[in-house]
């Protein structure tokens, strides 16, 4: 008898000795997977300090409000984005003139009598220049033509498609003109037609990058209603 409670004294033993060292392991496990859980907990944090930092980098500045014509109703906020200094290449205004390589990333426009604000669009774009269309010299017209990139990569090599948009003076009634993958190339107004010719080149194959697949295109579009057709397709038709 007494060698059989000795040899379960020692079982005893070693089985207590095993849940004090699993205990001891499971205590250790424990704690890495605190020190874990902090870890991830800065590194959220220093996620959400980048996401505050980019943001920070994307806040928009206005300049002093102009008036693109002297006789015109409105004041224009031109919207950009601090600190990409790239970004804020000034010029000097002119009458009839566009606010070439501006890069502007919107527009606001007040009412001098009212003081009402509208936005001109919540789309994210770059506005290469703007510039109000005249009937005759110091006649203006209530349309406002845009050359506008709205598509963007983050390939270099990949070329940035202008688009062509109009608006009202009050900066109402934005609207993209050109097609999808169409760049603008060239456009010319005639007020005693209230049209806009302009000639595109299509992307055809999409890969925003000019080849011997892409096709040009001209077409007409109305200041009175922002309605564009394609011209010359029958013609080109008959000649070949």
């Amino acid at each position: 008898m007494n060698g059989k409670i000795k040899i379960n004294l020692i079982f005893m033993i070693i089985v207590f000795s095993g849940m004090l060292l699993s205990s001891c392991n499971q205590f250790r496990q424990d704690n890495k997977a605190i020190d874990l859980t902090k870890d991830l907990s800065d590194e959220n944090t220093n996620s959400k300090d980048e996401k505050n930092e980019n943001k920070e980098q994307q806040s928009f500045v206005a300049d002093l409000p102009i008036k693109i014509d002297s006789s015109s109703n409105y004041i224009v906020f031109q919207i950009n984005v601090l600190p990409d200094e790239e970004r804020k290449a000034k010029t000097e205004y002119s009458t009839r003139t566009a606010y070439n390589n501006n890069y502007l990333r919107n527009l606001i426009f007040q009412d001098i009598q009212t003081e009402e604000i509208n936005i001109l669009t919540t789309d994210k774009i770059e506005i290469l220049s703007y510039q109000q269309l005249y009937k005759a010299k110091d006649n203006a017209e209530n349309v406002i033509l845009y050359q506008v990139v709205d598509t963007f990569s983050e390939d270099d090599e990949v070329l940035n498609l202008t688009s062509l948009y109009l608006s009202f003076d009050n900066g109402k009634g934005f609207k993209k003109i050109t097609l999808n993958n169409h760049h603008l190339s060239s456009w010319e107004y005639f007020p005693e037609l209230k049209k806009v010719f302009y000639k595109t080149i299509e992307d055809s194959d999409g890969n925003n990058k000019h080849n011997n697949l892409d096709k040009q295109h001209i077409y007409s579009v109305s200041i009175e209603n922002f309605e564009a057709r394609e011209l010359l397709n029958a013609e080109f038709e008959r000649l070949n």
